[in-house]
Parts: C-alpha cells; sequence; structure tokens
C-alpha cells in the first residue's frame, strides 16, 4: 500500500469518525429510501461502528469474521425491540 492509498484511508476513517459521533450527520447519511420504522438510530451507530473497525489499516486491529457475524446478530436483535424496550440511546464513540 503506498503513501497515498493510506492517507485516502484515514481520512476515510476520520470522516467515518466524524460522523458516528455526531446523530444529525449520522441521519443524513441514511438512505431516505429506508423506512424509517426499519431500522433505529443505535442499530445504525453500531453497524457504522463495526464497519468502521473493519477498515483499520492494520489488519491486526480488525474484528474476526466470527466477531462481525456475532456483532450484526447484535445489532439485527437490537434493531428488532420495540422501540423503548432496547438498550436505550447509546452513544458510540470510535476507539
Amino acid at each position: 500500500m503506498n503513501m497515498a492509498e493510506i492517507l485516502n484511508k484515514l481520512s476515510f476513517m476520520f470522516q467515518v469518525r466524524n460522523i458516528l459521533n455526531d446523530r444529525k450527520k449520522l441521519r443524513k447519511v441514511i438512505d431516505p429510501e429506508l423506512s424509517r420504522s426499519s431500522y433505529t438510530l443505535e442499530s445504525i451507530a453500531m453497524f457504522a461502528n463495526l464497519a468502521s473497525r473493519c477498515i483499520r489499516i492494520q489488519s491486526s486491529e480488525r474484528p474476526s469474521m466470527a466477531e462481525c457475524v456475532q456483532e450484526l446478530q447484535t445489532i439485527i436483535y437490537t434493531n428488532a425491540k420495540p422501540m423503548g424496550m432496547g438498550m436505550g440511546m447509546m452513544t458510540f464513540k470510535m476507539v
């Protein structure tokens, strides 16, 4: 990977972090064709967090496929909970 590719990935990661840490920005990147009742903002934030970890430059910092599957199952479960019955609106910060 050359320096330009690394800088592009870093720039993308910073943009994702910025969006993930701001609920208003996160809402703006959701496909407007999706029915609002088909997802929770909590599940979108969880998915964005997982996606951001999957594109880390160092492979040792990326989750394994088994971890991804487990987290996706958690996201689906969280999304399926009726509003008000879930874990509550949580703030997800990039680590």
